[in-house]
């Protein structure tokens, strides 16, 4: 676990906390606001605890993802299994262009189709 204490996960957590705070916080205070008799402050008040949820679900899945790309396997480039068939077909690219910006795009672009359950993020170009 303690790769969820480097600087770049503290700062998430701190985020991820102070945020639901604040939304928790603005929707207590919504709620008093409603009270007191402003009507359009019913709606807010169910408004900002929902966005509370939100980044507690964003933090579970960045955390989830993590231990997943952890445990994942070591190489990243080979498919685990055929990809279904697609609606879309990506025709292969025949040569190269010359141009290394578009080139590494084209590579870019054919490991996306070779690995449909992958995030962009996990590219290893």
């Amino acid at each position: 676990m303690g790769r969820f204490l480097t600087p770049a996960w503290l700062l998430r957590h701190a985020i991820g906390v102070v945020l639901t705070l604040a939304f928790l916080g603005l929707g207590w205070w919504q709620w008093n606001r409603a009270q007191e008799g402003n009507m359009l402050s019913w709606g807010y008040t169910f408004q900002w605890p929902l966005f509370a949820a939100f980044v507690v679900a964003l933090w579970i899945r960045e955390v989830r993802a993590e231990l997943k790309r952890a445990a994942g396997s070591t190489s990243v480039d080979a498919p685990t299994e055929e990809p279904l068939s697609s609606p879309f077909s990506v025709p292969a690219p025949d040569k190269a262009t010359g141009d290394d910006a578009t080139d590494a795009y084209n590579r870019y672009l054919s490991w996306l189709a070779a690995n449909p359950n992958r995030r962009p993020g996990e590219y290893p170009g």
